[in-house]
């Protein structure tokens, strides 16, 4: 039958080309029993940030003319630190600052602590010059902070100093470091004052105090019986002693920001408690109350009353007696009020218990730790859940409570909560990898600023909260084995390379108020450019599946592969105009998700990879050719295969509505088609059941591959692909369609299928299960919201099934049917018949396919075993549809043919491609005729706009209007004769070709485009 132009009036034609792409799907909701928490609880101006130290990141621990730190000569020494490990390079933040910037703005943080390494500026102390390389170093760190709109919070000490200052006068110990101290913070307030407007002068100096003096695990390593076993110190003490001169130290330099700096740069100055929460270890016994009491002041109080009241707590006076230096009156003075705001250092919460009137362990009984010790558990209950560090558990109440304390016995002085992290438990010979999927650190920061929250409604004055830490970094005593970091660093390879984790895309996600699914949730993706772009590593693209796969010899015909491909990536312009002049007006492409998403949601959005599509975009419109856009087509980011295995982890999803929001971000403006998926049905079958597409999984008898079950796999992959389509959907629906105007779909392969035997029932019944597990498989549930009764029937519970919830997503997120079609099959019954092996199985819905019956083909052969030129089977796949769906707007976005392939063919044979003008024309008849039935179909891709390559096959098989040399390497383009007939059918003109003269009548229709994918 001849099909012309006016027969398909109204009618939409296509060509589409296909371009692999891939985007990252990485924003989480809670699970239903986690605190739900959200940036809008807190107030505008409220900052967010992550804390680091010098010593713990910087490295260059000799270089440009810094001098020994304390910390340096203590790690050096063996047995100090686990594995013997130090910080002379740590996470080489002194050559990285700038990528660690950029890492931190891309978080979206508006804050950033860190902490100025005192030998680095003043490497002899007082005793030599200002080290004028160390001055330049922060001073590019805060001013690119700036330029980023990073506000700097400067710690001046914590708890590095040079080492020259234990050496002459004993450090901490000796008033003289009071000294040392202010001529460092004034140094600093003079140099970098002008653009730092949060001073914090010590760390944590309770907790230095006690590691330091009292139990010798920090240098000068000092202690006695029975805190600890050093060669020289007094525990009861030199803590005391210590802690005094550096109050006295804070007190002085405040007085001196306060007088010289303040009223010009505008700035305020506090300090950085450490505070633990404590709660009575019985609840019912007042002395445990009272040890609560005494904890708090032991601690918190020791610290934090002197410089608000002038004065060290009652609670010290009393037990510690003349051991407690006193401050003179005119101490008082300087040292009363010296804070303009508190940090908070907060981690976890201890039961207290009394040592007065109970036994306690020795130590705790004595004055110095204030007649209390502190337990983890009681009644062999955890607190909370344990972490990586042996005292610290997860207790988020604490974080409430240490705040209101700090508000009542401080007058709600405004506070900062400086750091708060989570360090999991360290398993030996932990991959990289699980370290990435940190769900509980997400837990913990999650449920922490939920007590925060409520702490702040009450009336707290809280203004900032500080994630320890940016990075895995030199943990103290610990080494590298303690990981508190949103990023991970690699230390197995020594490259320090930052791989971002499952934290820190929950951290932007929430500071920017987008939508972060968990590990519980589903997402899907959309189509491929992997068949024609090339350039697979240029201009800051990463590995995908398909990258590696085709590189693994035997995997590809001739070992062929896409890193030239057809070279689209260089020549997009060139492609644009062969499609305008083939006068089409619409092409169908996929993004590269590892092209804008080089490692998932693991890293940062490629800006290379968003300016290719945007340039294709915008010059597709130029020439009146609309964008039709897939954004998931086959080929994702390898790292997401390495990570949690791709499409059979749930994780998935996450990286799919990431990468797809990316797109509706960057594209949607000027995109109104979308399509999420590409043959999800075909991908679960060629990747997980036959294994025949990366990543190779499956089982006797339908492969031969290492690992897999072809039974289970390609039904927890489609589940995983149909959620991440719903939920992509539901994005698009809800935040981009009714400012964008698109539609959203998806896109099934889908064969026709005939019965085997035509007077037999069972083979009918056949081909009714043939369309249920393949196409239905996909449809029936994102229209119906439940997978097809047939496949409920046969797989029972090896099918997923969908939660209610899911239902109500999954059910009507299609806007139209994606269909893929070009072939038809036989259906054979395999419940009351005898079949091949693996036919006879639930998986396979007990039928098997043929492609002839009593040696006569279905159709005419093509250059692909399983695909003949039926074209009636058009027709049937549409009315199936049609009816099965309520008549749903349909596009054809795959119909194409690829002669048989004939070795060393000569071009010009090549060239005159007549069965694929027969081929277009027959289908193109029967699609008419479904459309005159009243089918709503809107549009016909040709696949495909050219040569490209082909999976499996490489460039064995050539379905293109336009022909690519490769014997010459120049992969120029050459028009087949089906590329003029396709022009003349689109403007009506005449086409001759060898045999007869066809001729194409007039038309009022719209123009159709052309497809090929983009590997």
């Amino acid at each position: 039958m001849e099909v012309t132009r006016s027969q398909l009036c109204f009618f939409l034609f296509f060509i589409a080309l296909f371009l692999v792409g891939s985007s990252l799907a990485q924003i989480s909701i809670n699970n239903g029993d986690e605190q739900q928490i959200y940036r809008s609880q807190f107030p505008q101006g409220f900052f967010f940030g992550t804390s680091t130290s010098s010593y713990q990141i910087e490295g260059a621990y000799l270089e440009d003319g810094k001098g020994l730190s304390n910390w340096d000569v203590f790690t050096h020494i063996p047995g100090n630190i686990q594995n013997n490990e130090n910080g002379d390079f740590a996470d080489d933040h002194y050559h990285r600052y700038l990528d660690d910037i950029e890492m931190m703005h891309s978080l979206g943080v508006n804050a950033y602590r860190f902490s100025i390494s005192w030998a680095r500026i003043l490497p002899r102390g007082r005793f030599g010059n200002v080290n004028l390389k160390g001055i330049e170093f922060y001073n590019k760190i805060i001013d690119s902070l700036l330029i980023r709109g990073i506000e700097p919070f400067v710690t001046i000490f914590h708890w590095d100093m040079p080492q020259i200052l234990e050496d002459t006068y004993g450090g901490w110990l000796n008033h003289l470091i009071q000294e040392d101290f202010v001529h460092f913070a004034t140094i600093c307030f003079k140099e970098f004052g002008d653009r730092v407007k949060h001073w914090m002068t010590l760390n944590e100096a309770n907790l230095l105090a006690e590691f330091s003096y009292l139990t010798g695990q920090f240098p000068p390593s000092h202690c006695s019986p029975p805190f600890g076993n050093c060669s020289v110190g007094n525990s009861n003490v030199e803590p005391l002693i210590a802690m005094h001169n550096m109050l006295m130290s804070h007190a002085k330099a405040a007085d001196i920001y306060h007088n010289d700096f303040q009223e010009k740069q505008g700035g305020l100055i506090g300090i950085v408690v450490n505070a633990f929460m404590y709660e009575p270890f019985r609840d019912d016994e007042e002395v445990d109350r009272e040890a609560v009491n005494r904890a708090l002041a032991f601690n918190v109080a020791w610290m934090l009353d002197p410089l608000v009241y002038g004065e060290y707590p009652a609670e010290m006076r009393q037990y510690l007696g003349l051991d407690l230096p006193r401050f003179s009156d005119k101490e008082k003075e300087l040292i009363r009020g010296s804070l303009d705001f508190i940090g908070l250092n907060h981690y976890s919460t201890l039961y207290a218990k009394d040592c007065i009137y109970s036994a306690c362990p020795a130590g705790s009984d004595h004055p110095i730790k204030g007649f209390f010790t502190t337990i983890t558990e009681r009644d062999g209950i955890p607190i909370g859940e344990p972490t990586g560090l042996k005292k610290v558990s997860v207790v988020p109440r604490g974080m409430k409570k240490i705040v209101d304390y700090l508000k009542e016995r401080y007058n709600n002085m405004p506070t900062f909560v400086t750091e708060n992290g989570y360090s999991p438990k360290i398993k030996q010979n932990e991959q990289g990898q699980y370290m990435l999927q940190d769900v509980d650190r997400i837990k913990f920061h999650k449920a922490y600023l939920a007590a925060l929250a409520s702490a702040m409604r009450e009336g707290a004055d809280v203004r900032g909260y500080f994630i320890w830490s940016l990075l895995d970094n030199f943990e103290w005593r610990h080494g590298y084995s303690i990981r508190f970091g949103l990023y991970h660093v690699d230390r197995i390879s020594n490259s320090l390379q930052r791989d971002p984790k499952l934290s820190a895309t929950w951290f932007t996600s929430f500071l920017t108020n987008t939508t972060f699914f968990n590990h519980t949730t589903l997402i899907s993706a959309p189509s491929h450019n992997q068949n024609v772009e090339g350039a697979y590593l240029e201009d800051g693209k990463g590995f995908s599946n398909w990258d590696i796969f085709s590189h693994i010899p035997g995997n590809i015909h001739n070992n062929e592969n896409g890193d030239v491909a057809d070279d689209h990536y260089h020549r997009y312009l060139e492609d644009i105009e062969i499609m305008h002049s083939l006068g089409v007006n619409a092409y169908r492409f996929s993004i590269s998700w590892a092209r804008i998403l080089p490692k998932g949601r693991f890293g940062n959005v490629n800006p290379k990879g968003i300016d290719f599509y945007n340039k294709i975009i915008d010059n597709l419109l130029l020439r009146g050719i609309e964008p039709f856009v897939t954004i998931h087509h086959v080929d994702m980011p390898q790292i997401l295969e390495d990570r949690y295995g791709g499409w059979l982890n749930h994780l998935i999803q996450e990286d799919f509505v990431y990468f797809a929001t990316i797109c509706f971000n960057e594209f949607g403006d000027r995109v109104k088609y979308w399509m999420t998926i590409n043959e999800p049905n075909l991908l679960a079958d060629l990747s997980y059941l036959t294994g025949q597409f990366p990543p190779l999984h499956c089982s006797q008898p339908f492969g031969n591959c290492s690992v897999g079950n072809s039974d289970v796999e390609p039904l927890i992959a489609m589940h995983n692909m149909l959620m991440a389509h719903a939920k992509a959907t539901e994005i698009y629906r809800k935040h981009f369609k009714e400012k964008q105007g698109g539609l959203i779909g998806i896109v099934v392969n889908a064969f026709m299928y005939e019965p085997f035997r035509d007077d037999e029932d069972v083979d009918r019944e056949a081909v009714n299960r043939a369309l249920a597990f393949s196409v239905a498989w996909m449809l029936d549930p994102l229209i119906y919201g439940e997978y097809p009764a047939e496949m409920r029937h046969y797989l029972g519970l090896d099918l997923p099934s969908f939660s209610n919830k899911e239902k109500e997503l999954i059910r009507g997120s299609l806007d139209f049917i994606g269909l893929n079609h070009y072939s038809t099959l036989y259906a054979k019954d395999c419940i009351y018949s005898a079949c091949s092996a693996g036919d006879d199985r639930p998986i396979g819905g007990f039928l098997s396919t043929f492609t002839e019956r009593d040696g006569i083909p279905i159709g005419e052969p093509t250059g692909m075993k399983m695909l003949f030129v039926v074209p009636r089977g058009m027709k049937k796949m549409v009315d199936y549809l049609k009816e099965r769906y309520d008549n749903m707007p349909i596009f054809v976005t795959e119909n194409g043919y690829s002669s048989k392939t004939e070795q060393n063919e000569r071009v010009e044979n090549l060239l005159q491609d007549e069965d694929r003008i027969k081929f277009h024309k027959a289908y193109l008849a029967a699609l008419a005729g479904a459309i005159r039935d009243g089918a709503d179909v809107r549009g016909y891709f040709i696949w495909s706009l050219a040569d490209n390559f082909e999976w499996r096959f490489g460039y064995s098989m050539r379905f293109g209007l336009y022909h690519i040399d490769r014997i010459t390497n120049s992969l120029q383009r050459t028009p087949k004769l089906s590329a003029a007939w396709f022009t003349s059918f689109l403007t009506n003109t005449t086409i001759f070709n060898s045999t007869t003269q066809t001729s194409v009548p007039p038309h009022n229709l719209n123009v159709m485009h052309t497809a090929f994918d983009s590997f």
